[in-house]
């Protein structure tokens, strides 16, 4: 009797220490990935924007970062192009091609804007990161209340930051924390 509990508890050992090993083996592993996921950068919006310019040479409407990919809408001879791309490798994951002629919204606020000298993408971002420091996340030119607004995101490290400004005078009108 003694023979036989010997041994079971010899097996027990020697498949309890190779399930340890294997364990630990599969740890590290997992160790070792998440590490390299983690040691990876996200692309700046500035080379989001150079790819999406790359597949269509027009003008940015908007690049929102969301769940690892920024979305990016291009506009070029009155059609909306949805670029989506991958933030960690900069790959093109999704490609999309919209006729704007359905979007009159869209038009109503382009002819308006025919009359009306605005501020650049970039001057409004510039003006936002003077009062923010942050990396920009997303940028929307919208109309309220019959004035035409840049909506800006920002990534700090504290959260992230909305800031609003009037795309005319280039004047901040809200910032949301």
């Amino acid at each position: 009797m003694k023979k036989i509990m010997v041994g079971a508890l010899a097996v027990t050992v020697v498949l309890g220490g190779a399930g340890l090993i294997n364990h630990g083996y599969a740890q590290e592993k997992t160790e070792k990935v998440n590490t390299s996921v983690q040691s990876k950068q996200l692309i700046s919006i500035e080379e989001a924007k150079a790819k999406a310019l790359e597949k269509v040479a027009g003008e940015i409407e908007s690049i929102e970062l969301d769940d690892n990919v920024y979305e990016v809408d291009v506009n070029k001879d009155n059609k909306e192009y949805d670029i989506d791309i991958h933030a960690y490798t900069g790959e093109i994951v999704k490609f999309k091609q919209d006729n704007r002629d359905n979007d009159d919204d869209d038009d109503d606020i382009r002819a308006d804007l025919s009359n009306q000298a605005i501020i650049t993408v970039e001057e409004a971002v510039k003006i936002a990161k003077g009062e923010i420091k942050g990396e920009v996340i997303e940028t929307n030119l919208d109309e309220d209340d019959g004035r035409y607004e840049y909506e800006i995101e920002l990534r700090t490290n504290k959260g992230d930051v909305d800031i609003t400004i009037d795309a005319v005078t280039g004047k901040v009108l809200e910032i949301d924390n």
